[in-house]
């Protein structure tokens, strides 16, 4: 079954939702999809890239977000994204975590203001600020968002969660470090790779990534412009640059790590980035030769962010 029929499908009865099969088989070499604006509604569809098709997908909407939907903001992980709807003027937010193969709505707490992306991890969803030392937490069914500090003088730029571990990219030092949360501490347990002056200050974008189990760190490079991926070596404890992801390829929205897609899918190109960016492009950048192509395709405003149902 495609994803456009599953589309289709689903949008007749509840009956044939209910009956629709979603296993790791059907869904394996599935094409990502980028959310996008709708041009007939005020909600957003799912792109079908290599096809440039829009599958018969609404999704469904708060009352804020019918009131300005422009004010809405999406953060993704595989198939569950984390929407947040505004009034025009901030002061009423609403969180909700969306399957967007099932359907299947949570909302969470209103979320705090000034965080960047959110980090899926299991059932725990994280916020944090890179300019402030606390992280925020709560569980899917908690009523309230929990405040976990950093020790003085340390802050989070970025956070990933592989095979059930929290890893955090810490300032001021870029180290690598292991994140627990105790109540209303952040615990931090170090392992090296403080990354040089030079690399820091010619890079305008650093973010976790995971390869097939592998921890990455995507550099987004100044001079020359382009992309740089370093790997972890654990046991000499720092990042090593590498030119190849063995064929796989790395999805990234605006803020975070969307996921990765092994070496033998047919709807992307190997050793690529697939990026989107604050201008509102998607692009795909290749680590074989240093290449970047735009992602065009036919829909009105930026892209919102990545959807992969063949990692679900």
């Amino acid at each position: 079954m495609t994803l456009q029929d599953f589309f289709a499908l689903r949008g007749t009865c509840r009956t044939y939702r209910a009956l629709l099969p979603l296993s790791s088989s059907n869904l394996a070499f599935q094409a990502p999809l980028l959310l996008v604006p709708h041009k007939a509604s005020s909600s957003e569809a799912l792109l079908h890239i290599p096809l440039r098709r829009i599958l018969r997908f609404r999704l469904p909407r708060t009352h804020l977000a019918h009131h300005d939907p422009s004010n809405a903001e999406f953060y993704s992980s595989s198939c569950r994204v984390a929407i947040e709807d505004s009034d025009a003027v901030g002061s009423h937010r609403e969180l909700r975590i969306c399957h967007l193969l099932t359907g299947e709505q949570v909302r969470l707490p209103d979320p705090l203001k000034f965080y960047e992306g959110i980090i899926f991890a299991g059932d725990l969803i994280l916020t944090f600020n890179r300019y402030h030392d606390t992280v925020h937490y709560c569980r899917i069914g908690d009523n309230h968002w929990r405040a976990a500090g950093c020790d003085e003088g340390y802050r989070l730029c970025n956070l990933i969660s592989l095979k059930a571990t929290l890893y955090g990219l810490v300032l001021p030092n870029y180290c690598l470090a292991v994140v627990e949360l105790d109540n209303s501490s952040v615990v931090l347990s170090f392992l090296g790779g403080e990354l040089s002056a030079e690399t820091v200050q010619n890079s305008s974008m650093l973010r976790l990534a995971e390869c097939h189990g592998e921890l990455l760190l995507i550099s987004a490079v100044r001079y020359p412009v382009g992309y740089q991926v370093f790997r972890w070596q654990s046991g000499d404890s720092k990042w090593v640059r590498t030119t190849t992801l063995g064929g796989c390829s790395l999805f990234f929205n605006i803020l975070q790590f969307a996921g990765c897609l092994g070496a033998d899918h047919p709807a992307v190109r190997g050793n690529c980035l697939y990026i989107i960016k604050y201008n509102g492009q998607c692009i795909m950048y290749s680590l074989v030769d240093g290449s970047s192509h735009e992602l065009v395709a036919d829909y009105p405003g930026r892209p919102r962010a990545w959807v992969l149902p063949s990692i679900c």
